[in-house]
């Protein structure tokens, strides 16, 4: 492995040093002292306190608030021989967590130690993404990795996250390998699902709540009505299907959404049993319609940044009490949050005064968080984005 030696100094600010030194991997512009902002994005720097002790090694954009993200604790490079070593750690953990690594998160970004870096796998297609100024730095290793590891007939890049526009990055989607017509099919847990990552959202499917689409089955007993709100490739609807559902509506702003929803379904021959209506979901709320058994709300981030997360927390809380209004007295609802700048006491709280302005008495019966192929660093909360309830309405 090769040294640091060569890599250029950024001095922490006296009074900056405990958060890193907790285990924190992010340094924010503000905790550093002059110098850093000539350096080019992406660069890899190391890490010093105010008394030249050393702290880390990471990457730098003095462009952005979070200007040093770092990668490593000991003094190393940042190879070929760094980058394949924590790559094969997390596959590593997968396979012994999830029992089976050909469908899942296999890189989480700062939880895995490779900040910017999402590996997603779906049997025999790889989704990336490089969300940062330093994972575009490694991204040739990471692609290096993913055919010689996982040799794969189909590698997507997916890299048009708003994040990349904030590191300075360009927008670039699509195939770098093999041939895709735009979506994937793929199996878990029984069903046949369907990836869509050239056209689709995020790296085109969503793996992160596959613990509690399964928790939710649990609790169906057959013949409910289902409500699939911002149900994309409808997996909450299709997972009621398997677990007996008498009838799922899938509801969503995306007409290609819901034509993906309607692949799925057919693919798993549940077609007579699913209705799809295309509506702004927060005004279809308005009017209280039918009530149905069990309504599932898995909005997009509603808060984009730190400054917006009590607008968002005001979205989420008149968001849920329309949602409830559609629920079966004694129903359920199913609700999440993926916005991680909400922490989750807020958020909880949120679903309080929705229950309050709603005038339903709602009771919690669970709470769930991401798969846990989407592992929570213990120093970084922000790596602990997913929230996920079950309450009966009643």
């Amino acid at each position: 492995m090769s040294s640091s030696k060569e890599f250029p100094a950024v001095i922490l600010k006296h009074g900056a040093e405990s958060r890193v030194f907790g285990g924190h991997l992010w340094v924010f512009s503000n905790e550093l002292a002059d110098g850093f902002q000539t350096l080019a994005p992406g660069e890899f720097v190391r890490v010093l306190d105010s008394r030249g002790r050393f702290y880390g090694i990471g990457s730098v954009n003095p462009h952005s608030l979070i200007s040093v993200r770092l990668f490593s604790r000991a003094d190393v490079g940042i190879d070929r021989g760094f980058v394949f070593g924590r790559l094969n750690a997390s596959y590593a953990m997968r396979e012994r967590v999830c029992g089976d690594a050909r469908v899942s998160r296999l890189v989480f970004s700062e939880a895995d130690g490779l900040p910017g870096v999402i590996v997603d796998r779906f049997d025999g297609m790889t989704v990336y993404q490089t969300l940062t100024a330093g994972a575009e730095r490694i991204k040739p290793f990471v692609i290096e990795w993913i055919h010689e590891r996982l040799n794969p007939k189909v590698i997507v890049q997916a890299n048009d996250s708003s994040m990349r526009q904030i590191e300075g990055l360009g927008m670039e989607r699509g195939v770098v390998f093999g041939e895709l017509d735009s979506m994937y099919e793929f199996e878990q847990d029984g069903l046949r699902l369907i990836s869509d990552p050239v056209l689709g959202q995020k790296t085109g499917y969503f793996l992160d709540q596959r613990l509690n689409r399964k928790l939710m089955q649990t609790m169906l007993r057959g013949r409910e009505t289902f409500l699939d709100l911002f149900c994309y490739s409808g997996a909450f609807g299709l997972y009621a299907l398997r677990a007996g559902a008498q009838q799922v509506t899938f509801v969503d702003g995306s007409e290609r959404a819901l034509d993906l929803a309607r692949q799925i379904v057919q693919s798993n021959s549940y077609l007579d049993r699913a209705r799809y209506v295309k509506a702004d979901i927060f005004e279809w709320l308005k009017d209280s319609g039918e009530q149905y058994d069990v309504v599932s709300v898995d909005p997009p981030a509603l808060a984009k940044s730190r400054s917006k997360a009590t607008i968002a927390l005001r979205a989420y809380r008149d968001l849920n009490a329309r949602a409830m209004k559609w629920v079966s007295p004694g129903g359920l609802l199913l609700t999440s949050s993926c916005s991680g700048l909400v922490s989750r006491v807020n958020w909880r709280k949120s679903l309080e005064e929705a229950a309050f302005k709603s005038r339903r008495d709602v009771r919690f019966l669970a709470f769930g968080t991401q798969a846990p192929d989407h592992p929570v660093l213990a120093a970084m909360p922000e790596t602990e984005y997913l929230k996920f309830a079950v309450a009966q309405v009643l």
